[in-house]
């Protein structure tokens, strides 16, 4: 089992060590506190999610939190089962199913944007984790 990244005093403080969320004048930002004291903020949708990519990529290999092309895969299979179900199940559950479809398509969007570009290597070995 996979604990939280945040306990809840961490989520209420939204702090966790070094790393802090604050909020600006509109916009929030993510403060990081290097070793020597020195501050970094990072700001913006754009480049949030580039430290959420970073952040999964510096994860070891072996990490069970790592986001993997195997997880992709994994998704886009569901993604493209309940389509299918859709297309040939029972008609009155195929709007449902349509649906939650469009759902897992966005987390197929949302996890090929964090992955680095796919490279060659046997998916197997993530499916076996």
């Amino acid at each position: 089992m996979i604990r939280p990244a945040l306990e809840p005093g961490e989520w209420k403080e939204r702090r966790s060590g070094p790393i802090s969320l604050d909020v600006g004048d509109t916009f929030d930002y993510v403060v990081i506190e290097g070793p020597s004291g020195e501050t970094v903020t990072v700001s913006g949708a754009d480049e949030i999610f580039a430290l959420i990519s970073l952040a999964n990529d510096a994860l070891p290999l072996d990490d069970p939190r790592k986001i993997t092309h195997g997880w992709l895969a994994r998704v886009e299979a569901i993604r493209d089962m309940l389509l299918e179900m859709a297309a040939e199940g029972e008609e009155s559950l195929e709007r449902d199913r349509r649906e939650l479809a469009k759902g897992w398509d966005q987390m197929v969007q949302v996890l090929s944007a964090i992955l680095p570009p796919d490279e060659p290597h046997d998916e197997r070995d993530d499916y076996e984790r």
